[in-house]
Parts: structure tokens; sequence; C-alpha cells
């Protein structure tokens, strides 16, 4: 993948923030001292996504972590890893971002973004293969998004790298991230957890008993 400076930029302040307030300062020196060269390096060797992927985002957004628990020495385990990313997306600057969504009066909101990923990969699937394929079921659930996920490239290069044990981490950020968006993730399987598919159904917080 493309070296892309501003994730790195934007979250290593908050990931710093973090890892010093759950451990200490010297740990959080360490992390994002060593962190920086950890994420080149991944995104080095990652899979190209392709120019305009709507869903590259998220590699970066993983690989930005993943880079600062390398650059820790792994000193930091998958389950603290998991708090500090809660910690930065909880932070001002993203709870504003997420926040100026909310799904109870966009309730379809994700399945249109997905939907906008389905045809990028339609056109450019075939030259960027490695990539995340979507699946869309309109017959299961009646409120919300849903969709699934039949294959993740942030999955696959993180078993290719030995740092497989962090996907559980970089899973539960969904629900976070969800949730600063005024919604509930209902999630049955994750491929990292060895499933066939990532699944996601999406529905406002203000919404009981979902059908």
């Amino acid at each position: 993948m493309k070296y892309v400076g501003f994730y790195w930029t934007v979250f290593a302040p908050l990931m710093k923030k973090s890892i010093r307030k759950r451990f200490n300062q010297e740990l959080a020196d360490q992390a994002i001292r060593h962190g920086k060269a950890e994420y080149r390096g991944l995104l080095s060797r990652a899979d190209d996504l392709g120019p305009g992927n709507p869903m590259a985002q998220n590699a970066y957004f993983a690989y930005v972590f993943a880079g600062a628990w390398l650059g820790s020495g792994k000193k930091i385990t998958p389950d603290e890893m998991a708090l500090v990313m809660t910690d930065v997306l909880e932070s001002s600057l993203l709870r504003m971002i997420f926040g100026m969504t909310d799904l109870n009066k966009t309730p379809k909101k994700w399945e249109h973004d997905m939907r906008k990923y389905e045809a990028w990969y339609k056109a450019h699937g075939k030259d960027y293969p490695v990539n995340w394929v979507v699946r869309f079921d309109e017959t299961l659930h009646q409120e919300g998004s849903y969709y699934c996920f039949t294959r993740c490239p942030i999955c696959e290069f993180c078993r290719r790298e030995g740092i497989s044990e962090l996907m559980p981490a970089l899973c539960s950020t969904d629900e976070v991230m969800f949730r600063l968006q005024h919604g509930k993730l209902h999630r049955e399987h994750t491929i990292a957890n060895g499933d066939g598919v990532c699944d996601y159904w999406i529905v406002g917080d203000q919404v009981n008993n979902p059908i």
C-alpha cells in the first residue's frame, strides 16, 4: 500500500496519550518512537487495495494501531490494545466526527456506503483482487443496514505477518464506532475468529427489539 502519513499524524498523539495514561510515559514514547517505522513497514508489505477504494481507510486505520503495538515490543497485550483503540475513538476529535452521523435518522447509511464499495469493487476488483468481498441479503432484516464480508484483506495480511492475535481487538473497534454514531452493531461471526463471514447488522440505538 502507498504510504499515507495523515493517519499516523492524527492518531499517534491520541495513542501516545492513552498508552501514557494506561501504562507509563516510557512505554508511550517507545510505542510511538518505533511505531512509525513499523507502520511504514506494514504498508510497504500490504497488498495494494486500489486507488479510490472507499474501504482503504479501514486498512490504514488498522495498520496505525498495529504499528504502535509492534513499536511497543508487544509489551501491550491485544486486549489492552483494544482499550487504547477505544480511547482513541472516544477522543473529543473522533467523537465529534462520528457524532455527525445519527443512525436513528439515517438507518440505511452503512448499507448505502457498502453499495458504493460494491460498485467500486465491480469496476476495479480484477485489478486489485485482494480486497473485501461484500454480500447483501435484504430478506434477513427489515430495519437498519445488513451486509457481510466473505473476505477481509486486513485479516489476511495480519495472518501473513504473524500478528493475527491483534485482529479481535481491531474488530472490536466496529462496535465502538457505530455506538458513537448513535447505533448498535449486532454481530454473530467474524473471519478473525475463524468464521466464514464478518456480519454487520447495524441499527439505531433508539430501536427496541429490531427485526
